[in-house]
């Protein structure tokens, strides 16, 4: 878990990068950028606020599983190491910046180099570095009240979303570092994952729970029976659910009798999506990746049936299909106990 309530930015250093296709020009930071304690009180809660929601774990990577051969890697070591000044890292990290920025939906834009202390991750303390690239800048009025009243239209960036931004932790070092990235997923936001960073998600009970849970939901739409019958679905995913949260490990067997016929369809599925079914449950994760599943029977009279999959029992207890055979239709019946 990543606590940032004490995390201070010690050194910031604010650039620019240009396009290289476009032949924009970067602007290099000589110096430290000074800020005093009300621009801070601005600032902090917008450079380090979107990192304090749920992201995905990721650590730096290489194509050629050579750690030492991804740049933004080797600079941030460098700079934990005090092999190279904040300053001269900023810079590093403008020029790799403008070098992939090739593509021609990239936008120039401001760029905020920070450097953070007493981050902590998982209960240890430990040093950050934030690299951010702002793009979008709106337009909003300045108005002269002097003698009459005039109005001028001035571009600037609003402190309430951030486009790319990255947070990289010295833990684990030898892995790649922790690292979380934040992108706006415009067409061009590949470059910044990919390309400019290297980074790849971090392989922990809580990842993999995640992918199986997404991947048990997607096979259930993809395959389980067909459309006309979201009932068997529901219950598909639902029964698996309940597999998982009474096992604290993940294996094909656990979930054997609740696969029935599709055992050999959902290996094939789990292979083709490269999601492994051997790993460590995370009962925090499937409580939460649960809670987002949302299963709705719309039916062609205008009625919906919204199911509740985390509730025990409720699409395989609590709902029946059925036909009416005089007036040629289906039906749904629901049992509850009382109304809420």
């Amino acid at each position: 878990m990543l606590d940032l309530k004490n995390a201070y930015i010690e050194y910031l250093a604010l650039q620019k990068v240009g396009h290289k296709v476009r032949e924009e020009a970067n602007i290099f930071a000589e110096q430290t950028t000074e800020f005093d304690e009300s621009k801070e009180e601005q600032l902090v809660p917008f450079l380090l606020n979107p990192f304090k929601k749920t992201l995905e774990l990721k650590q730096f990577s290489h194509h050629t599983e050579r750690l030492e051969f991804n740049k933004m890697y080797n600079f941030c070591k460098q700079l934990f190491d005090e092999e190279i000044d904040f300053i001269d890292f900023s810079q590093e990290v403008l020029k790799h910046l403008f070098e992939i920025s090739l593509h021609p939906q990239i936008k120039s834009g401001e760029v905020f180099t920070v450097q953070l202390n007493n981050v902590v991750l998982d209960g240890i303390p430990c040093n950050g570095i934030g690299i951010y690239k702002l793009e979008n800048k709106s337009k909003f009025l300045r108005f002269d009240e002097s003698k009459s009243i005039d109005y001028n239209v001035l571009k600037g960036y609003k402190l309430d979303k951030l486009d790319k931004g990255v947070l990289i932790l010295d833990t684990f070092r030898d892995d790649g570092f922790r690292v979380y990235s934040i992108d706006d997923k415009n067409v061009e936001s590949e470059f910044w994952t990919k390309n400019f960073l290297e980074i790849t998600s971090v392989t922990t009970p809580a990842f993999q729970t995640k992918k199986f849970i997404e991947a048990v939901k997607d096979f259930a739409e993809d395959i389980v029976l067909d459309k006309t019958d979201r009932k068997q679905q529901a219950e598909f995913i639902e029964n698996t659910i309940v597999d998982l949260s009474d096992n604290e490990f993940m294996n094909l067997e656990i979930i054997d009798e609740t696969l029935g016929d599709y055992k050999n369809d959902f290996q094939n599925y789990l292979q083709e999506h490269k999601v492994d079914p051997n790993f460590e449950i995370s009962n925090h994760t499937l409580i939460s990746e649960s809670k987002k599943i949302k299963s709705e029977l719309k039916l062609d009279t205008g009625a919906k049936i919204n199911l509740d999959l985390q509730v025990p029992g409720c699409s395989t207890e609590n709902l029946e299909r059925g036909y009416d055979e005089e007036k040629k239709m289906f039906f749904y019946k629901v049992y509850f106990n009382s109304e809420q």
